[in-house]
């Protein structure tokens, strides 16, 4: 094992640890920076709810004062005018009036209560359908192959979820594909904001599955477990890179008709990181394995039972230098 862990940590130079490190910091510094900017939305939004709520109390309170100076009015007016018997038979009246008429007064006199209510209700059951709409994932998986996979994350995610458990318990399975294709051969912005993602998730074990193909560089298929095929003695699709989903079965079920015959599913080897210890990551290795467990087996099963050909589209092959990930030579 220490001879393993060894040789995981040596996919960095000290050089470019110190600057991946330092790309990890700052795009945690800038999510903090988001996440205070919202918090401060957030604040001042329910500031201005709460002094609306203010105004209206204030208002009604106005309209609670004219009501009874009126009534007052009127009632000096009915004893001056000798009218008390007019008084008490209007009071009579509205004793009986009818059900309908007494709903309709009540809602006269407490409308503006009752308008605050209504709001207060509609703020809090949007909150909550807001709350109920948000799919925690129960596993997340990075996607760094750079052949057209961008395009199937939806598709991605539920053959993932034919696997996976409800880990959180909420009541349904949910995998998130985190989809950052690398492209070693660009300098651009956009490819340097991929890069930078894809650092600070692997400076956390959270996401041990990652999806790769021929592209994907040395120095992170090195960092993969290169005896997955050991678990797995005699299946051809398993191999020192990871899962290999080289069948029809699988282009069909996630609608790629060109899928390249290079896409694996590599897992993580089980490494202290930044932020997690190697307790951790070896808890979210074992979880992580089991789903994969179940993936290749199944998969492996289907594609036997139905004879499958495999892809006959080639990788899409980008100018890399040509390393060997044989683990015998590592």
């Amino acid at each position: 094992m220490s001879d393993k862990n060894d040789k995981a940590r040596e996919i960095l130079d000290k050089s470019d640890y110190e600057y991946e490190k330092k790309i990890y910091e700052d795009e945690k510094r800038r999510q903090q920076e988001l996440e205070a900017k919202k918090q401060a939305a957030i604040a001042a939004r329910k500031k201005r709810e709460k002094e609306a709520i203010k105004e209206r109390e204030r208002q009604l309170a106005r309209e609670r004062i004219e009501l009874m100076k009126k009534k007052n009015t009127e009632d000096s007016t009915l004893q001056e005018s000798g009218q008390e018997e007019d008084a008490q038979e209007a009071q009579e009246t509205a004793v009986k009036l009818s059900p309908k008429k007494k709903i309709q007064n009540f809602i006269y006199l407490n409308k503006w209560w009752l308008i605050l209510a209504g709001f207060v209700v509609f703020i809090a059951a949007f909150i909550i359908y807001h709350q109920l709409q948000i799919k925690k994932a129960d596993l997340t998986v990075m996607m760094i192959a750079n052949n057209g996979l961008t395009t199937k994350e939806k598709e991605l995610e539920e053959l993932f979820e034919e696997y996976v458990d409800d880990i959180d318990g909420n009541g349904y399975v949910h995998v998130n594909v985190i989809v950052m294709p690398l492209d070693p051969t660009s300098n651009s912005q956009d490819q340097k904001d991929t890069r930078s993602k894809f650092l600070a998730n692997l400076y956390s074990t959270e996401s041990m599955l990652v999806i790769t193909d021929t592209n994907t560089e040395y120095q992170y298929l090195e960092i993969m477990d290169h005896k997955l095929s050991e678990k797995f003695p005699g299946n051809k699709y398993v191999d020192e890179i990871g899962f290999s989903l080289n069948m029809q079965l699988v282009a069909d079920k996630i609608g790629y008709k060109d899928m390249p015959n290079d896409v694996h599913i590599s897992i993580r080897q089980p490494v202290a990181t930044v932020e997690d210890s190697l307790e951790t990551a070896k808890k979210n290795y074992d979880t992580a394995y089991k789903y994969l467990e179940k993936m290749i087996k199944d998969l492996t099963q289907k594609a036997k039972d139905s004879d499958d050909p495999g892809l006959s589209t080639p990788p899409k092959k980008l100018d890399l230098p040509q390393v060997s990930t044989d683990s015998s030579s590592q």
